[in-house]
C-alpha cells in the first residue's frame, strides 16, 4: 500500500469543511475525499468516557444518519464538535489527535470514515482509551 506522505501527518490541527455536493435530478452527490480506505461505523447511544488516538492515520468523519458530538482532545482542552446528517460536514482529525463520540440521542448514528493511511495501522489504535482523570470535568461539562 502506497501511504501519504509523512509530511501531511505533521499537521495536528482539526478541520471541519462543508460537504461539496451537486445535485442531478432527484439525487444529491456528495464530492469524494481522496482516501486510502472508507469504512462506515455505527455510534450507539452512548455517554462513556473513552478516546481513540490513531498514530499513523487521518480520519475523515461524516454523519449520514443521526447525530452526535465529537470530541477531540487539543491544547490540552476537549472541544466538542456537533456532527447532524441535516448539517453535512467533514471532520478531518490528524494522527495523534485524541478524540471520542458522545450519541446522546435514542438510535445510533452512522457516519462514514474516509481513512488517509500514513504508514501501517497498529492494533492499539482501536482500543479506546480511558478519559485521563484531569479531563473528568471537562467531559461532564460537555455533557451539561
Amino acid at each position: 500500500m502506497n501511504y501519504t506522505p509523512a509530511v501531511m501527518a505533521l499537521s495536528r490541527r482539526i478541520e471541519v469543511a462543508p460537504v461539496a455536493q451537486n445535485r442531478a435530478g432527484a439525487t444529491l452527490f456528495s464530492e469524494p475525499l481522496p482516501s486510502d480506505e472508507t469504512l462506515i461505523a455505527e455510534i450507539g447511544t452512548d455517554t462513556s468516557r473513552t478516546l481513540f488516538c490513531h498514530r499513523r492515520q487521518t480520519d475523515q468523519l461524516r454523519v449520514l444518519r443521526g447525530s452526535l458530538e465529537l470530541v477531540v482532545l487539543e491544547n490540552r482542552c476537549l472541544r466538542r464538535i456537533t456532527l447532524r446528517e441535516d448539517e453535512p460536514a467533514w471532520v478531518r482529525i490528524p494522527p495523534g489527535v485524541p478524540h471520542g463520540a458522545i450519541n446522546r440521542s435514542s438510535s445510533a448514528a452512522v457516519l462514514v470514515n474516509a481513512v488517509i493511511r500514513h504508514g501501517p495501522s497498529d492494533p492499539r489504535d482501536y482500543q479506546p482509551r480511558p478519559l485521563p482523570g484531569g479531563l473528568l470535568r471537562q467531559w461532564e461539562a460537555l455533557l451539561a
